[in-house]
């Protein structure tokens, strides 16, 4: 009995229904536009930040450039034991630059996920 009414509404009204079916099929369609447009910002945004990772993991250091060179200390003259270097050893500047490194690799890791 039900079907029946159902299938008859459906002959009558054939105009309406199909107005009420194309406005869900648009709004499903503009859905999916907004949700591709915000998910190819959100993939700019990481890729800018990987990009600027990378520009500082590739790019050369300075400190590295304007390494003093070493003279060769002879026998009469002695630095003192308690004189510390003013500048910071090689190993010292690759572990400041690496922990560096590994601050902006885990920013961007964080944003992707």
């Amino acid at each position: 009995m039900q079907q029946e009414q159902v299938i008859l509404y459906i002959r009558e009204n054939l105009m309406t229904i199909a107005m009420v079916s194309g406005g869900i099929v648009l709004a499903i369609w503009l859905f999916i536009l907004f949700q591709v447009t915000r998910t190819r910002r959100e993939v700019h945004k990481i890729c800018k930040k990987i990009r600027r990772y990378f520009d500082v993991i590739l790019a050369e250091d300075p400190k590295e450039e304007q390494q003093p060179t070493e003279e060769p200390v002879s026998d009469n003259t002695r630095i003192p034991v308690y004189q510390v270097a003013e500048e910071p050893s090689i190993e010292e500047q690759k572990a400041e630059k690496s922990e560096e490194d590994i601050r902006l690799l885990m920013d961007v890791i964080s944003e992707v996920f």
